[in-house]
């Protein structure tokens, strides 16, 4: 998949794209931690958790820059379906990400796994056999930059159609407050559940699960 809209291409993710990928994670989730590093280790466990719950990765290319991306998977059998290929670089940087977050402290740790987290309430989710269970959107981020631009819009609509043309009947996406909901109400999500943190945090955040049928 390769086209055009304006001067925004959008395509297929590849490995070459992961450092582009974590830093568009870092500039959107990240304004309030301090410190290039712990941004980079959020940046890089983040994506690569994303992905390895995805088959199907794109990214919106500026100029040949990376300036939005989008991770989605399919749950058959009301399960997560793993992308082996990178369940062992996330395992890697865990490991890293672990042994900063023991270093720096409550806050780091929770801000480090938080967004991790919230794939805890996706799997619940997943096993209860929901049709907007069947496919999930791990990751979408743009750009702050290149925000309202239609951007995101575009990279939802590839996902989307995509998880249709495989057979999937419904779809849905974890997110906290960080988010914003009304771009996906705009886009027919529905607000299925909303609870106080992920397992394992202090629940300062709320978490939204959103879901529509295809």
């Amino acid at each position: 998949m390769c086209a055009a809209s304006e001067d925004i291409v959008y395509r297929p993710f590849c490995d070459s794209d992961f450092g582009a990928v974590t830093d568009l994670c870092s500039r959107v989730w990240c304004v309030g931690v301090e410190g290039v590093y712990d941004r980079s280790v959020f940046g890089r466990v983040m994506t690569a958790g994303a992905l390895r719950r995805s088959q199907v990765t794109l990214v919106a290319q500026r100029a040949g820059v990376v300036v939005g991306a989008i991770f989605g998977g399919f749950c058959p059998n009301e399960s997560v379906q793993v992308n082996e290929s990178w369940e062992e670089r996330f395992q890697e940087l865990m490991v890293i990400a672990r042994k900063r977050a023991k270093n720096g402290g409550i806050l780091v740790e929770e801000r480090l796994f938080s967004k991790l987290r919230m794939f805890t309430m996706a799997d619940v989710f997943i096993s209860r056999g929901y049709t907007n269970s069947q496919s999930e959107i791990n990751l979408l981020v743009v750009h702050p930059k290149a925000q309202g631009q239609g951007i995101g819009n575009r990279l939802l609509e590839e996902m989307l159609a995509s998880f249709s043309s495989k057979g999937a009947q419904g779809s849905f996406i974890v997110i906290d407050e960080d988010s914003d909901r009304e771009f996906l109400e705009r886009r027919g999500f529905n607000c299925v559940q909303e609870r106080q943190g992920a397992g394992g945090d202090s629940g300062r955040r709320t978490i939204y699960l959103y879901g529509r049928r295809l």
